[in-house]
Parts: C-alpha cells; sequence; structure tokens
C-alpha cells in the first residue's frame, strides 16, 4: 500500500497550482466502500475507461468509487490518524484552507450506517425496479443512489429525506467534518431540493439546507458550503445558505461556441458565488476537450469574478480523463506549451491581492465586430484581457489609461509572444483574429 497523503503531502507544497489556491478540495479521502470496489473491478461498462488510463490494467489499479463512501472517517491511504487533524493543520501552517467531500444524497451499501440506523435510507417498494435496488442483510430491500434522469449507482445506498431523522444524522456528520476542515462541497446538492426528490422517488421530503446549514454555522459560523448544481437549481440552493455553486453554463456555452453567452456571463458582477471551471473529476480535460483554445479560456475566467476551480493535472495539458475508481494509472507525458503557459498565468493571478483588486469591465465594437475588454488593478500591477468573439479578424487601438501607459514590448501571457510597441498618441494597437485572446501586464 502506498504511503498515506499526509506523509507525502510536503511533495505538493511547492507545486504552482497549490502555491496560487487559496483553498485546497482533496477528492476521495473519506473511508473506501470494499463493495464499490469489488462492484468498479467486475463491471464489463468501467474497464474500456479503465484500459484507457492503465494497460495492462490489474484489479489493484481500481480503488472503488470516493463517492460510494463507507464512513466519514480517514481512508488509510489518506491518513494513518482516525480522524484528519494532521492534514488540516498542515494545510492552514501553509497559509491555505482545506475543502472536503459531503455526499448528501447516498452512502456505500456496505456502510455500517445501514447496520447502525437501518430506517434512515430509502426502502424500495413495488414500483421500483430491481436494478434500482438491492437486497440488505438486514433483510430491507433499499433504494440505490440516484438522479431522476438515470438508473441508480449500483454502489449506493439512497437516504431516505421523507425521514426528519436523516437531517440530524447529516447535522451530526457535517459538525465532525467542521472539525477538520474549512468547508465542503456538497456531492449533487440539488437531489436534496424536495421537487426535485419527489420527481425522482415520488416521495414528499422534509429534509431543509437552510436549517441544515444553519444549525452547522451555530457551531462553526466561518464554515463554507459549496454546491456542486445543475438544472437551474443554483439560485435557489443560493437562497439557502450556500456559498456558491457551480456555473456548469459557460462551461456549455464554450463547449458549443455560445461567445455572447459567455461574454455576458463574464460581464456580470459574481461576486464568488459562481464556481467555474474548464475541467474538474466528471468533465474531460481541458487540452482534450478545448486544444489550443484552452489556454484562452482560462484566461477568461481568470479574469471572471468567481471562484475558480483548477483541476489536477490541467496545468501539464493532460489529455486523458482518469475515472473516479482509479488509484494507479500509466504515466502521461505534460504538454511543453501547455505547462509554460500555466506557469506564466499562476504566477500573475498568484500576485493579485484580493483586498485591493478592482475588476474594470468594458465592451466595445471595433469596425462592427465586439470586442471583450477587462483590466484588473492590483498594487502598482495592471492586466489587461483582450477578446474578439466574433468569427472575422478585427483590429483597432486602446486609448492609454490610468494604470496603462506606453511599453516598449508588451507579452501576451496566453501565447508567450513579445509584440513590440511604436509609440503612438492613439494609444496601444491590436489585432486579433477570431476567437483570440490576448493578455498582457502592464
Amino acid at each position: 500500500m502506498k504511503e498515506p497523503l499526509e506523509s507525502a503531502f510536503p511533495s505538493l507544497k511547492n507545486s504552482l497550482p497549490f502555491l496560487w489556491a487559496d483553498e485546497i478540495w482533496l477528492m476521495g479521502v473519506w473511508k473506501n466502500s470494499p463493495k464499490s470496489q469489488s462492484i468498479a473491478r467486475s463491471m464489463p461498462q468501467l474497464q474500456p475507461g479503465f484500459q484507457t488510463v492503465k494497460y495492462p490494467l490489474l484489479a489493484e489499479d481500481v480503488y472503488g468509487s470516493p463517492y460510494a463512501i463507507y464512513s466519514y472517517t480517514p481512508d488509510p491511504l489518506v491518513s494513518s490518524k482516525d480522524n484528519l487533524t494532521n492534514v488540516y493543520k498542515q494545510i492552514h501552517e501553509w497559509n491555505k484552507k482545506l475543502i472536503l467531500d459531503f455526499v448528501p444524497n447516498h452512502m456505500a451499501i456496505d456502510s455500517p450506517l445501514i447496520d447502525s440506523n437501518p430506517h434512515l435510507f430509502l426502502i424500495a417498494n413495488e414500483s421500483v425496479s430491481e436494478k434500482n435496488s438491492f437486497l440488505h442483510p438486514n433483510g430491507y430491500r433499499y433504494v440505490h443512489g440516484r438522479d431522476p434522469y438515470f438508473d441508480g449507482w449500483t454502489d449506493t445506498v439512497q437516504w431516505d429525506f421523507s425521514n426528519p431523522d436523516v437531517e440530524q444524522k447529516h447535522i451530526q456528520i457535517l459538525k465532525e467534518i467542521a472539525k477538520v476542515s474549512d468547508g465542503v462541497r456538497c456531492d449533487m446538492a440539488m437531489l436534496l431540493i424536495p421537487d426535485v426528490f419527489e420527481k425522482t422517488h415520488e416521495k414528499k421530503s422534509v429534509y431543509d439546507w437552510k436549517r441544515v446549514i444553519d444549525t452547522v454555522r451555530q457551531d462553526y459560523p466561518n464554515f463554507k458550503f459549496y454546491a456542486e448544481a445543475y438544472w437551474g437549481t443554483e439560485d435557489r440552493l443560493l437562497g439557502l445558505g450556500f456559498d456558491s455553486t457551480y456555473d456548469k453554463s459557460i462551461y456549455d456555452a464554450l463547449k458549443e461556441n455560445r461567445f455572447y453567452f459567455v461574454s455576458q456571463s463574464l460581464k456580470e458582477n459574481a461576486m464568488k458565488i459562481k464556481i467555474r471551471f474548464l475541467e474538474n473529476h466528471d468533465e474531460e480535460r481541458a487540452k482534450h476537450q478545448f486544444g489550443e483554445n484552452s489556454h484562452a479560456y482560462f484566461s477568461l475566467l481568470s479574469f471572471s469574478e468567481c471562484i475558480l476551480l483548477f483541476h489536477e493535472g490541467q496545468n501539464l495539458g493532460l489529455n486523458k480523463k482518469i475515472p473516479v475508481q482509479m488509484i494507479q494509472t500509466d504515466p502521461e507525458q505534460s504538454n511543453p506549451t501547455t505547462e509554460a503557459f500555466y506557469n506564466r498565468a499562476l504566477e500573475t493571478i498568484s500576485k493579485r491581492n484580493s483586498s485591493s483588486l478592482s475588476y474594470q469591465p468594458n465592451y466595445k465594437e471595433f469596425n462592427g465586430s465586439p470586442i471583450f475588454i477587462r483590466s484588473i488593478e492590483t498594487g502598482n500591477q495592471t492586466e489587461l484581457i483582450l477578446w474578439n468573439e466574433s468569427n472575422r479578424e478585427v483590429s483597432g487601438w486602446i486609448p492609454f489609461q490610468e494604470g496603462i501607459q506606453f511599453q516598449k514590448s508588451l507579452t501576451d501571457l496566453v501565447a508567450g509572444v513579445e509584440y513590440p510597441q511604436t509609440k503612438s498618441e492613439e494609444g496601444i494597437y491590436f489585432k486579433l483574429k477570431p476567437n483570440q485572446v490576448q493578455w498582457f501586464i502592464f
């Protein structure tokens, strides 16, 4: 077995993404489910994905899903202790905050919580199909955790949100998590909204996210609640007390080349209530999905007033999406161009001082084509981003303004190309190809 994460953790300290981040979300820290492991190793439809990233594939390469949680205690691969105190202290010594997963919809089918609390989980009625339920050794047939659009996750058991005791159990679990972290990322948080639960399971829910969050914050007032959320439920969850929610809409718009939607979203004051990303464990790698545009799109998101979610390996330009059940994969060669870009980008972003950060949005048309322009001022440095969202080449002049003065040359952080400048009273000259982004420092 590999050494616990708490022993290997110092090796992460000097990585550029780690230095740049304010918060570290560690996925898969909770106790691994033996049943989830055996199901993953034997499920035929999962094997092609496993073999894409590991060949020859060995049984020990597959560890089980981190979202079929056996218990909210550390997995031996994460900590040799029975709690995460050492990891939590180490993160804080490095002036970072620790975010952990809370999976509110379900537990692993072999969780000891089923034995100790058999009536907190949803018992199947005659309308539930066999593929969406399982017979537990205690004699009850339980429903698998699921969302309304797909069959159940076969390594999970669904909490019964029609039972008010579930809410109390969640509060108890969350207060224990709050002892060793600064917040939780709540997996598929919208599944607990009463009408969503009723649509999925045809049963009334009494679960109230607001009551849960408020109760936890009575003891831990600064504890963060982040929601993985889809289907237009984001504002509802914010109203229930979540600090921020996923914003997949901008990701989808970039994927579908709906640039007007992207520019409108970027111009909004997101006030850090939106979590934006180019890749995460559920999506394809950014380099695979967006190609060279991944550099430009990350640059755009970095000028957005949001919480920017960065996935391990994104800065290396890796192409292969790793299934969450995998614990060992073949090494993948990094992309030098992507690595160089993220070195430039993250070093620049890490110098921003959030207490003095000022976003100056602008939006202009040049010869009838829209150009997205935004500057960020922090300390004695001004960053300027330009994006041609049109389908034709655009050029023009940007007048000098406070913080943006003449320089003999400007280096575009996106492409790493230096542009000599000719002094002119008209300002700074630019020329952008369709969908091109440039990022300059003054």
